[in-house]
């Protein structure tokens, strides 16, 4: 067996267990706190229409606004992008590998950007085609911005 194996072992990140703990506390606050939000689930995944949004594209789009549940999910992304914050620090104070830190960070940009997302579209500044967008621009920007941490940062 190779020392770069034994190294590996010893060394683990168990960092991904905190994020899903975070991830089910928050999703589980979020739940109590916002009434009837099963009720809200409902509604929107009843609520969507195949509908022409532009000259021979056809999409599901929800009839009308649910800003309560945008609400609830603009909370949860915002929580979620501090503990990947916190995530972040623990990993620069574990000495986690580059990737490690590079996934995280773009996490952070992921989850924050889409909690400023979700906050648009509740207040209904955003159309929910708009919103489709703006996730897809997000999820680009994250592969971007880990790629560039990448490539970037000084090797060892």
């Amino acid at each position: 067996m190779s020392d770069r194996w034994a190294t590996d072992v010893h060394k683990r990140d168990d960092t991904g267990w905190i994020s899903f703990g975070a991830f089910l506390i928050i999703a589980s606050v979020i739940y109590l706190i916002t009434p009837n939000l099963g009720r809200e689930i409902e509604a929107l995944l009843r609520d969507f229409r195949f509908v022409e949004v532009f000259h021979n594209f056809w999409w599901f789009v929800p009839s009308t606004s649910h800003p309560v549940l945008y609400r609830a999910a603009e909370w949860f992304c915002y929580a979620f992008g501090l503990v990947q914050v916190g995530i972040l620090g623990l990993r620069f104070m574990m000495g986690s590998s580059v990737r490690g830190k590079a996934d995280t960070f773009a996490g952070v940009i992921f989850w924050l950007g889409l909690g400023y997302a979700f906050g648009l579209l509740s207040r209904g500044t955003l159309s929910w085609i708009s919103f489709l967008g703006v996730f897809v621009v997000l999820v680009g920007v994250s592969i971007v911005v880990q790629s560039l941490v990448l490539l970037l940062a000084p090797r060892r």
